[in-house]
């Protein structure tokens, strides 16, 4: 049986693409097991402002069709496509891109993408395909992600995506390239999903001289709370994530410095339930915002984004 038909072209995409993809998990498989500074994929932190349902819908409806037109627009017979995707990533670039290298290399490519509009060579088109794949993977990570070992996972899925795609595009149509999106994007959804709605939920231990934390993690739901000085001197938070947490005991403290702003979670979209017991030394002095900072960071639960 063959996967790829006679009369398809450029075929060494879905070789290259597999080739990364390979890559990929065998990276992921060794920083998984040998690295002490193993970090998932942190790009999914920068969504979890808005809720999850808009999430999906950004997921699975918005970023392919947004994103397909602007990165393989330009390979469309369509001229208004093709413009599109000039405009696309000209806006990427100054609205998405936060580093010098994506905007130089995005420059270059829609440079050499104008040129192969009106010459056709072969190296010129490797060269454009190449160069898709590489912003589009480029765009998606973060800027303190990019020299970083734990990058080249997260930067060779996404490039062999952007191959596989570059491949459906070129040989069936610019739709076909969104619906392929959608699909690849709906199995990366679902998966994250089983993840938050079926969580692990083995009950965890905390202690340190100013509070004792049991907690654990909690299927998805609509409603977040967290109950203040209930019997005991203990916070109860239900249903809440990490950096909700945090932001909540910020009106206790007595510093400047409170920035929850710059922490991410590092369990995106995960929730929780934490019991809170505060020991007399934090009772006399009601500043809660830092020993449950110190909690989340030393159970791993957040991280700071620059880290």
């Amino acid at each position: 049986m063959k996967i790829i038909k006679n009369n398809c072209k450029n075929n060494w995409l879905i070789t290259a693409g597999l080739c990364s993809l390979a890559l990929g998990i065998l990276t992921s498989i060794y920083l998984f097991f040998y690295s002490s500074n193993y970090d998932s994929d942190s790009s999914l932190s920068k969504y979890t402002n808005i809720p999850f349902l808009g999430f999906l819908l950004l997921a699975v409806i918005g970023a392919p069709i947004i994103e397909e037109i602007s990165f393989r627009g330009g390979f469309s017979k369509s001229r208004v496509f093709k413009l599109l995707s000039i405009v696309g990533l000209i806006g990427f670039s100054l609205i998405i891109a936060n580093n010098t290298i994506t905007k130089i290399i995005t420059f270059i490519f829609l440079c050499i993408l104008i040129i192969s509009f009106y010459k056709k060579n072969k190296a010129l088109e490797i060269t454009v395909f190449l160069l898709n794949a590489i912003i589009f993977s480029l765009f998606h990570l973060n800027t303190e992600d990019l020299l970083t070992i734990t990058s080249l996972a997260g930067f060779t899925f996404r490039f062999a995506f952007a191959m596989f795609s570059i491949w459906v595009c070129l040989n069936f149509n610019l739709f076909r390239s969104i619906l392929f999106h959608t699909v690849w994007n709906l199995t990366i959804t679902a998966i994250i999903s089983i993840a938050i709605f079926f969580p692990d939920k083995t009950i965890n231990h905390y202690e340190d001289d100013d509070i004792k934390v049991t907690w654990h993690r909690q299927s998805k739901s609509l409603k977040s709370t967290v109950d203040f000085f209930t019997p005991n001197h203990t916070i109860k938070a239900k249903n809440c994530n990490a950096i909700f947490l945090l932001k909540s005991t910020e009106w206790s403290s007595k510093s400047n410095n409170r920035l929850t702003t710059d922490f991410i979670p590092t369990e995106p979209f995960m929730e929780y339930n934490f019991s809170i017991n505060l020991k007399d030394t934090i009772t006399k002095n009601q500043d809660l915002y830092k020993p449950i900072k110190r909690f989340l960071t030393d159970s791993e639960l957040i991280k700071p984004i620059n880290k």
